[in-house]
């Protein structure tokens, strides 16, 4: 959904990244998938290993085309998208300036499993709707 509104900016009035990948090269470094060697094939056959191609396609590298304000929402005990996906997109926005949210559920890993995660993200969710877009 980030990348959406990256590529299409003047179409999204806000965007919410959950549990996302948001700087592609970063795949190859950190993360379950990039510490197995079947992993780092995957990552190579999947996504290439053109750096500056990686980077077209990861928000972190191009906030500047980015308008919408973000509710970013991660796990900190993620693996499959870890934790430095988030804090490279967070670095990304507060060097740009641009307005975020930043929502750390920190004993979640790839989703949001405990009750009272789930109903702080929802709720978290529904006040970033509401304040953006008018129905």
């Amino acid at each position: 959904a980030l990348q959406s509104a990256i590529l299409e900016p003047n179409m999204f009035k806000c965007a919410i990244g959950v549990v996302g990948v948001y700087d592609l090269p970063l795949m190859f470094e950190e993360g379950d998938v990039a510490g197995r060697d079947s992993g780092q094939r995957y990552l190579q056959s999947v996504l290439g290993t053109d750096e500056a191609q990686l980077k077209a396609f990861s928000p972190s590298y191009n906030i500047d085309k980015l308008k919408a304000p973000v509710l970013i929402v991660h796990g900190g005990e993620d693996k499959r998208a870890p934790i430095e996906q988030a804090e490279s997109l967070i670095a990304a926005l507060k060097k740009a300036k641009h307005p975020y949210i930043y929502e750390l559920l920190e004993d979640e890993g790839h989703g949001f499993y405990k009750t009272e995660h789930r109903t702080r993200y929802y709720k978290q969710v529904l006040a970033f709707l509401d304040q953006h877009l008018t129905l």
